[in-house]
């Protein structure tokens, strides 16, 4: 009895190899797991705002604008040299998407024209899935240069600016090619997965048979109606240079107009 009672107080008494910190499986974020889709509630509380420039701010032209970000319950930038780098993508108008994986970095956008112009950010998995979180898009309005008067400045916000209020339709994959913006202090332009994948950020819609449904159009075919907001491979887009249109429909079918809700691209598949 004293054997066995002295041998129940050890094994009470010692910890576990775990414990004692032996043996424990290295650290994988939400962010860096493949295992989680962009869908997941891990990520449910992520989000992402403009801290600079301020909606509807009027900027001088000529003038660098600053950029800066504020996201939460999202980690940005990688966790260890070398690992993972979860990011937001920056959208300026309806251009190619550019890389931001340091919100502490000073980001600046050069080369803008005068007129009304707009910024978006979607957050993203570091191999560029789109988080779909409520909050992980955001969007601002501004004008460069003095804003036109009367109905000549009015037409031109319609014809640059989505209603906040309406369905919006931000085509974020295959970046692809196009007019690029100088956006000093960030990462590269970037440049998606070499496998062709077409991901977006919806706002204010619902994907379903019975609801909203995406339009793609890839080399001048249209393929099957998306009625699921998840990434779509894009299987016929083999390696060489390809055209990608897509469109918001109603869940009449009909095309939901709204500034930046229709998107051309053309990508280059099989590399970057």
């Amino acid at each position: 009895m004293r054997r066995a009672s002295a041998l129940l107080l050890a094994l009470a008494v010692s910890p576990p190899a775990l414990a004692r910190g032996k043996h424990l499986p290295p650290r994988v974020r939400p962010e860096d797991n493949r295992r989680l889709k962009g869908n997941a509630k891990a990520f449910f509380r992520a989000r992402v705002a403009f801290a600079a420039p301020h909606d509807r701010a009027q900027l001088e032209a000529g003038d660098p604008v600053p950029i800066q970000l504020r996201v939460t319950g999202y980690a940005i930038g990688a966790l260890s040299p070398g690992g993972p780098v979860p990011h937001a993508h920056l959208i300026v108008d309806n251009a190619p998407a550019m890389e931001i994986d340091d919100l502490h970095a000073p980001l600046q956008l050069k080369g803008l024209s005068p007129g009304p112009h707009l910024l978006r950010a979607v957050l993203c998995r570091p191999w560029h899935e789109v988080v779909k979180a409520p909050k992980a898009f955001a969007m601002v309005r501004f004008w460069v240069g003095p804003r036109l008067q009367g109905k000549e400045g009015w037409v031109a916000e319609r014809a640059a600016w989505p209603d906040p209020r309406n369905p919006i339709l931000t085509y974020v994959l295959p970046v692809g090619r196009g007019e690029k913006v100088e956006l000093s202090g960030a990462a590269d332009p970037a440049q998606g997965p070499e496998r062709p994948l077409l991901d977006f950020y919806l706002s204010h819609a619902h994907l379903a048979r019975r609801g909203a449904k995406v339009r793609v159009v890839l080399d001048k075919r249209e393929l099957p109606l998306i009625t699921e907001w998840k990434p779509l491979t894009l299987r016929r887009a083999r390696w060489g240079a390809h055209h990608v249109t897509i469109d918001l429909l109603s869940r009449k079918g009909v095309l939901v107009k709204n500034a930046v809700n229709r998107t051309h691209r053309a990508f280059e598949a099989g590399g970057s």
